[in-house]
């Protein structure tokens, strides 16, 4: 084993020291041992440089409190329990108004509940519209092939370039699918287009449920909430429930329920 040159000299400078006569083998004097970092004193100013700033980094935390980062780790995900979360994206911000109107339904619907019991949520009938594809695409079982490890690993696309897709509308409760249908090409939803849709729905409705009194639950689209809609609504006596403004989630998903083995967008 070959030391440079330079480690060499390197060497002689520190057993010199100072003074080039005296050879110095003993270590210097230093600052001593480091203050402990988890000690209380740490610990608070670190619980409110957090509560001050929720997104501070540990590197400003040790530059503030002049402690080493690794122990800033240590204190604030073993001492204090902490941990960094990213947050999670909502459709909507609701205003004051709409969380009270959001309270407020659903305190009538659960007392309906507490007043009718399993026969409220058999006669719900819910609707919603979901753009489905014409192809099925494969699942990632279905998909494995045999391959060696130098060969290229597969791929599939979620997305085809040629793949059309189509509006389709269902409407289901408890006992299963009551009524469906596919928008055809060139038309939009809108109140006529629904209107006939809930009309449709009617005729069904006396056929395979003809004992039973449904309540029909639908989404506060433009199309769902018209004046004409209204009417029609109640021309052909479908009571609906009460639908708060953003509230995707009283609704099963649709995916589940008509496409349990597929996906849709």
């Amino acid at each position: 084993m070959c030391i440079s040159d330079c480690a060499v000299r390197k060497w002689v400078r520190i057993f010199k020291g100072e003074n080039p006569r005296e050879t110095v083998l003993r270590d210097r004097k230093r600052s001593g041992r480091p203050l402990p970092a988890s000690d209380t004193a740490y610990r608070e100013k670190v619980e409110c440089m957090i509560r001050a700033n929720r997104r501070v980094k540990q590197k400003e935390i040790a530059d503030e409190i002049d402690i080493s980062k690794e122990r800033v780790h240590h204190i604030v995900t073993t001492v204090l329990c902490y941990r960094k979360v990213s947050a999670r994206w909502v459709p909507r911000q609701l205003t004051v108004e709409m969380k009270a109107r959001r309270k407020d339904m659903f305190t009538q619907l659960l007392e309906r509940y507490n007043a009718e019991g399993e026969a409220f949520l058999q006669s719900i009938l819910t609707g919603d519209e979901s753009w489905v594809h014409h192809y099925d695409p494969e699942c990632k079982a279905q998909s494995m092939e045999y391959r060696h490890k130098t060969s290229p690993c597969p791929r599939k696309f979620e997305v085809v370039a040629s793949a059309r897709k189509v509006l389709f509308t269902v409407f289901w409760d408890m006992e299963g699918v009551v009524h469906m249908g596919f928008l055809e090409q060139g038309q939009t939803v809108n109140s006529e287009r629904y209107i006939s849709t809930l009309r449709a729905l009617k005729l069904r409705l006396r056929r395979v449920r003809r004992d039973k009194d449904s309540i029909l639950q639908h989404d506060d689209t433009r199309p769902h909430t018209s004046r004409q809609t209204q009417d029609a609504l109640r021309q052909l006596e479908l009571t609906t429930l009460p639908h708060p403004a953003y509230s995707s989630d009283l609704a099963p998903p649709l995916t589940i329920i008509c496409f349990p083995n597929s996906r849709s967008t």
